[in-house]
């Protein structure tokens, strides 16, 4: 049983009754009788829902009416009164809106409407997300490099680029910084064994919004996490400190990341340093004593953890570097004593550069030209902490032959 065009009429009169208790307008059931099937059908469940019912007492009202229809004649159609023409000067009337009392059959707006809503609402939830996604990058952190020729390798473990402590003009790109995908670390191998590194992921070179929206891997790289850190003033502190032992080809390939990290762990305990940088005393000599000397001493405490680097700054003074790399610990600069067995131990300053004589380190005098017989001593504990004079056992002190870079 359903309600179509034959039977419209009777059921709006029958509703009309029942909840009005009255008779419809003619007018009314004109617009209902002049509705297709499906219209009048879809009319219904529109009108049933305003009116808050469910599917089940609409279906319900249908069979009361029914049943009502089996025991009662059929009301006599109506016929519709004309429709007066509309004055010549209508005024304008508000159209009320179908409540829940109201049974005016409406159009379908839901239906005409919906692929213009569908669109819209795309395109708001794609800005919304393309906005995110842009915040996202542009929000993105950079990673600076600690020491040079730092390996940058792809997903395929090939090396790509390399990063630099300072601009280096070689085949294979060179950044100083790079931008962080994220802040976690990624274990992988370099090669085809099991060993396994740590490394952060960064985006190549200058890669836009575009290739960080698509997840393009061909912007993604890896590089150690070793050799890099997050903080710019960090960064900025590595390049001060180190910028004229850059100018040293031997002095920057043997001072690795390990004891830069070092230097710059004691250095960053005290603030006075910031602005201080290791020298390297090479401007009076000749190409054979630079060869045979060296500006920064580094001794071994527990391999790969402890060290102690010696070195002259800026300000004229030489320091003690102390640091242990798996606590993450390090001690503030202290200044290297000079005793020369008569008066009291003094600030070694100066231009000097270090020389071995087998095991033993002494100082050469960079203004002079000479070697000195000031012998490195240790403490109790091992560490080397000062110069103390040795008179030589022949009668001159021979020119060092012998560099050990360190002990």
């Amino acid at each position: 049983m359903s309600i179509n065009k034959n039977n419209i009429a009777a059921f709006i009169t029958y509703l009309y009754k029942t909840r009005k208790n009255e008779q419809p307008p003619t007018e009314l059931l004109s617009r209902w009788q002049s509705l297709s099937d499906d219209e009048i059908t879809t009319q219904l469940s529109g009108l049933f829902q305003s009116w808050g019912m469910s599917e089940a007492e609409k279906n319900e009202q249908i069979n009361l009416f029914y049943q009502q229809s089996l025991y009662t004649p059929a009301p006599e159609a109506v016929a519709p009164r004309p429709i007066p023409p509309p004055p010549p000067k209508p005024q304008p009337q508000r159209v009320a809106q179908p409540g829940r009392n109201s049974i005016i059959p409406t159009q379908n707006k839901r239906k005409s409407n919906w692929p213009v809503v569908a669109i819209v609402a795309v395109v708001v939830l794609a800005g919304l997300f393309l906005g995110y996604k842009f915040l996202q990058y542009k929000s993105l952190d950079y990673i600076y490099t600690i020491t040079d020729n730092v390996s940058v390798r792809n997903e395929n473990k090939e090396m790509v680029a390399t990063m630099d402590l300072f601009e280096v003009k070689k085949e294979l790109p060179s950044y100083q910084k790079l931008k962080a995908f994220d802040s976690k670390i990624y274990y992988r191998s370099i090669d085809e064994s099991d060993k396994k590194f740590p490394f952060r992921k960064v985006m190549l070179g200058d890669a836009g919004f575009w290739a960080f929206l698509t997840n393009d891997s061909k912007i993604a790289g890896y590089v150690n996490t070793n050799y890099v850190v997050d903080n710019q003033n960090e960064f900025n502190l590595y390049q001060n400190a180190f910028k004229e032992v850059k100018t040293s080809k031997v002095e920057n390939a043997n001072l690795k990341a390990i004891y830069r990290k070092i230097i710059i762990g004691s250095m960053g305990m005290d603030a006075s340093f910031s602005d201080k940088f290791i020298v390297t005393n090479t401007n009076n000599l000749s190409r054979s004593v630079i060869d045979k000397t060296y500006a920064i001493m580094k001794q071994t405490i527990v391999d790969n953890v402890k060290y102690i680097i010696i070195a002259g700054l800026s300000d004229g003074n030489y320091y003690r570097f102390e640091g242990d790399i798996k606590e993450n610990t390090f001690e503030a600069p202290e200044k290297v004593e000079v005793r020369n067995g008569i008066d009291n131990p003094m600030p070694l300053t100066g231009s000097y550069r270090f020389f071995n004589k087998g095991k033993l380190v002494y100082l050469y005098d960079c203004k002079a030209n000479v070697p000195l017989n000031f012998e490195a001593i240790r403490d109790d504990k091992g560490r080397y902490i000062a110069f103390e004079y040795k008179a030589p056992v022949d009668s001159a002190t021979t020119a060092p032959d012998t560099v050990i870079a360190e002990e």
